[in-house]
């Protein structure tokens, strides 16, 4: 699974890579180095999405699912910050966003965790410092109190063999060539399939960070550093990872 991620990149950038006509944020957004799956208001992360004009627009979401049509206190919510590529045409809480909801959530790396409670070991990968995205799907959710709430989930998939060596989840990264299907095709099973080879391809850096960006509550860039008893070796080279997020604190 992916929990933990960083988007570190400009607004600037993120419009130009992703060739954004529409803004529609609804208060500033800056650069975060330890995105944290929440259902709560206040820590709401850039995606990209389609209007029904075709053009596309970049939005502020909760990394956390909420299903159009939930009714029931948010803290009965499941766990819907990941979402396993496997279910997607199945599973009741994927099948919608799946077919007409998807989005590109975009990053520039991401953190996976690897060891025993209390002594686990943070993993940071990372394209280069180039800005990527992820394969999202989304969903918009009216409050109780009216307000229209964009939510999201990132779509994981089987890890390459370097993947396995940390975790048996990876987060499915969409090259800039699926952008446009990913956003609006109509046969999404084969936009997923194409999505899932190509992207095992991809030349992924990884080093052991700094165990700081375990913690939900820092917000930092100390979480891009290298672990204090790490020695600065070249990053290996792999191509896409994925891992069991820590624990996350609700709000």
């Amino acid at each position: 699974m992916c929990g933990r991620y960083t988007n570190e990149a400009e607004l600037s950038d993120i419009k130009l890579a992703f060739d954004v006509e529409q803004l529609e944020l609804y208060r500033d957004w800056k650069p975060t180095y330890n995105v944290t799956p929440s259902y709560g208001p206040g820590v709401e992360q850039l995606i990209v999405v389609q209007t029904k004009e075709g053009k596309r627009s970049l939005r502020l979401g909760r990394f956390w699912l909420i299903p159009a049509n939930w009714k029931q206190p948010l803290k009965e919510l499941p766990t819907a910050f990941n979402a396993r590529s496997e279910e997607l045409a199945r599973r009741g809480l994927w099948k919608k966003p799946f077919e007409s909801h998807r989005c590109l959530v975009p990053a520039t790396g991401w953190r996976e965790f690897r060891g025993e409670a209390g002594k686990k070991h943070a993993h940071h990968f990372h394209l280069a410092r180039t800005l990527f995205a992820f394969a999202g799907l989304c969903s918009t959710w009216i409050s109780p109190d009216g307000e229209a709430v964009d939510t999201f989930a990132i779509v994981t998939t089987e890890p390459t063999p370097l993947a396995a060596s940390v975790h048996d989840r990876m987060p499915l990264v969409v090259t800039p060539e699926h952008y446009a299907d990913w956003l609006g095709a109509s046969d999404p099973e084969r936009v997923l399939a194409e999505a899932k080879r190509d992207a095992f391809a991809l030349p992924f850096e990884v080093y052991e960070s700094d165990p700081i960006g375990n913690n939900g509550r820092y917000e930092g860039p100390r979480v891009l550093e290298r672990a204090p008893s790490t020695a600065p070796s070249a990053p290996a080279q792999g191509e896409l990872f994925g891992a069991k997020p820590a624990k996350t604190e609700r709000s």
